[in-house]
């Protein structure tokens, strides 16, 4: 018998946004109290409509908890230009509850976001605004990212992944691992 377990990848839906918000509070570190959580929801509950240019998709475990999450959209205006060059798409957040981490579940996730957001949008090239530490840099670069430049958004340094040479990935929707 093996001790394999199954992770699906699968799109989110508007339910799924506080657990979301959840994941996203306890990788930042900076949890959210009930009005700022409440004032969220109904913020990004548009972001789930029919026409909506975002992506969402989640990580989940055999037992239906969700382990991680992952976005992609059209650039928003904040993030669109870097030095003189203006970008397309992006992903604007990536996240994996720690336990979970190193294990490919967001190279998985990267794949199928970037996967639709190319099939969908068409852009001509691609950007992530990530935090400025190794470990991201390091997940961005073995992705193919070039990391361009930095900015400091409400004391925290973020860093501007590109690529300009765009290709689909193969992709599953689950893995398993130990």
């Amino acid at each position: 018998m093996s001790n394999l377990e199954k992770i699906t990848i699968r799109s989110a839906v508007l339910a799924d946004l506080p657990i979301m918000f959840k994941l996203m509070d306890d990788a930042l570190e900076s949890p959210s109290d009930s009005n700022e959580m409440e004032q969220r929801l109904e913020r990004w509950s548009t972001r789930f409509n029919k026409n909506s240019s975002f992506i969402f998709y989640v990580a989940m475990t055999d037992d239906k908890n969700m382990i991680g999450w992952c976005s992609g959209r059209q650039t928003l205006e904040c993030n669109r230009t870097v030095g003189d060059q203006t970008y397309d798409c992006e992903v604007g957040h990536m996240f994996i509850l720690k336990p979970y981490q190193h294990r490919g579940i967001g190279r998985e996730l990267w794949k199928i976001v970037w996967n639709d957001v190319l099939t969908r949008f068409y852009p001509k090239n691609f950007i992530v605004w990530s935090v400025d530490k190794e470990q991201a840099h390091q997940f961005y670069v073995s992705l193919g990212g070039t990391p361009i430049g930095k900015k400091n958004v409400e004391d925290t340094i973020l860093t501007a992944y590109v690529w300009n040479d765009l290709k689909l990935y193969d992709s599953t929707n689950f893995l398993m691992f130990k």
